[in-house]
């Protein structure tokens, strides 16, 4: 720590001397004012990005021990992790009863030891959240550390870190939920690092651990290890090494799993590539320019005042990194599905580029010693502050408000009132945590469906249809009105609505969740149409009465 805080006061210009202030042509012009202004204005970009990650910090504390899943997919995520724990594969054939998500498993291991580490009960999504916060931790060190070995300058290390945590409201507060995506930006930040300074054998199994997060940074993986091609046997030993444990972790594990790893990782997303045009065409104005415009703006004019010495190693991995995360990026935000979170790497190299483009800028112009370049310094940190300060944001409206806690418990009350099974596509970890049956959600049913193998969509489809026309739920509930959600859910037996046919609105579902879709209508079988009112369910027409008159109950 005492290293850090010698370091820090370094970077802060000293005050002149009177002789030193005597010897210029104007000791109390403008020049003197803006040497005076310097000072503070560095500390205040100190300040800012170290506030950017204590903002994180206190806005996790208010959200880690939320009982209910912060996103609509975290309780599914829970569920993977519960049954791992369990001994049950993660990687099975698709079942109505699960189905997994088309992502690797190293966030589900890791996640997994947190749960035997805590050993509390029902704390599966409080152990998820924890690995995805000590993971954003580690993006913090992670991007200092490269910022650091590149300016030996603590400001400038300080103030990437705190972009990276001032990207936590652009990223709609993904950093702290209990999905794949702070992991796998930690092993790549890891990656990154470990080729600027270790052995490629080693840099190439940090890569082979992010692949195992998220197979889509592959690519990338392998051009950052070669981007060091003046070296050809370090670039070769690094690519070789790294393609070699790719492809036995894929093969290992497409045997532990019978070969349902592969059909997840690869088919599944390969049949998902639905894109879309306003997506791709709109991310570097949406995604970049409006959150990050003045750090882009830094970075630019780095890349166009200072010189930079393109043949060095450095230069070529971070060249080779940014241009390859940018495009993949791009790529999957043009995907259909994509979120919020497909950017964080994105702006985690981004952060580390804005460290090392602040301290060359900075750098450059007090070498320059005109009244002008003076002026630029002040510009540059006034930027600095500017973009560090421009998403700043209150802690508590990162957790959700009292009203929306109350009526999600309130919908776990009520889903206690059936007695028999409920399925809730879009959210069945609540009706886990009521004491129901698990069943695959809508998202992961849709995306297994995809690739066409009939061994895979003929059973999963029979146990779907089975349970629908047998009216093995005492109710369905659903996000949207029943016509519009059968048009999104073609998995769903044609004639659903004859077997379940009165219609209602959930209680308390007129609270709006800002951070998820919240359960709002109910369907219900004619053999508990006596009971809707017992159950709270305010009917929606009246066309189901003559339905069930008309079919009797069964």
């Amino acid at each position: 720590m005492g290293y850090w805080c010698g370091q820090m006061a370094t970077q802060f210009p000293r005050k002149r001397d009177r002789s030193d202030m005597e010897t210029r042509q104007h000791p109390h012009t403008i020049d003197a004012w803006l040497e005076r202004v310097e000072r503070p204005l560095a500390l205040c970009v100190a300040l800012l990005a170290a506030g950017a990650m204590l903002l994180f910090v206190a806005a996790v504390l208010h959200r880690l021990h939320d009982p209910f899943p912060l996103e609509q997919l975290e309780g599914t995520m829970a569920v993977a992790v519960a049954r791992m724990n369990q001994g049950l594969p993660l990687y099975a054939q698709p079942d109505f009863s699960f189905i997994a998500y088309m992502y690797s498993p190293a966030y589900f291991w890791v996640a997994g030891w947190a749960t035997h580490i805590l050993g509390v009960a029902g704390s599966t999504l409080l152990a998820l959240r924890l690995v995805s916060i000590l993971s954003t931790l580690g993006c913090f060190a992670a991007i200092a550390a490269l910022v650091f070995t590149e300016t030996r300058s603590a400001l400038a290390a300080l103030a990437g870190a705190g972009l990276y945590a001032a990207a936590y409201p652009v990223t709609q507060n993904w950093f702290d939920l209990g999905r794949v995506d702070s992991l796998y930006v930690f092993l790549v930040l890891l990656a990154v690092l470990a080729t600027r300074k270790l052995h490629p054998a080693l840099a190439a199994l940090f890569w082979v651990l992010a692949v195992l997060a998220k197979q889509t940074i592959a690519p990338v993986g392998l051009l950052v290890l070669l981007s060091d091609w003046k070296r050809p046997r370090r670039a070769l030993t690094g690519a070789g090494i790294f393609l070699l444990g790719t492809l036995a972790s894929t093969a290992w594990l497409h045997h532990a799993t019978h070969g349902w790893y592969s059909y997840y990782i690869f088919a599944v997303p390969g049949a998902n590539s639905d894109l879309r045009l306003h997506a791709a065409a709109f991310f570097f104005s949406t995604a970049l320019l409006a959150p990050f415009g003045i750090a882009l703006v830094v970075i630019a004019a780095a890349l166009l005042l200072t010189p930079i010495d393109w043949r060095s190693a450095s230069a070529r991995l971070y060249l080779v990194s940014s241009v390859s995360l940018l495009a993949l990026c791009w790529f999957l935000s043009a995907h259909a599905g994509a979120t919020a979170n497909t950017s964080m790497p994105l702006y985690a190299l981004l952060a580390v580029a804005f460290g090392i483009a602040l301290d060359r800028l900075l750098r450059w112009l007090r070498g320059l010693h005109t009244p002008i370049a003076q002026a630029g310094t002040i510009v540059l940190l006034l930027a600095a502050c500017a973009q560090l300060g421009s998403q700043y944001y209150s802690p508590k409206l990162a957790a959700p408000l009292p009203p929306v806690r109350a009526s999600q418990q309130q919908l776990l009350d009520w889903l206690r009132l059936f007695p028999g099974d409920v399925y809730i596509p879009a959210h069945p970890y609540e009706a886990l945590l009521t004491g129901k049956s698990m069943h695959a959600d809508e998202a992961a049913i849709h995306d297994a469906l995809r690739p066409g193998r009939a061994d895979v969509n003929a059973p999963l489809l029979d146990q779907i249809h089975r349970a629908v026309d047998g009216e093995s739920f005492d109710a369905i509930v659903l996000d949207h009105p029943p016509d519009q959600e059968l048009a999104a859910a073609p998995w769903m037996p044609a004639d659903w609505r004859r077997h379940y046919p009165v219609v209602g609105l959930v209680p308390g579902s007129d609270v709006v969740n800002p951070f998820s879709p919240r359960p709002r209508y109910v369907l219900l079988p004619c053999r508990v149409l006596g009971s809707a009112a017992a159950r709270q369910v305010v009917r929606l027409g009246s066309d189901s009465s003559a339905a069930c008159a008309t079919t009797g109950p069964r």
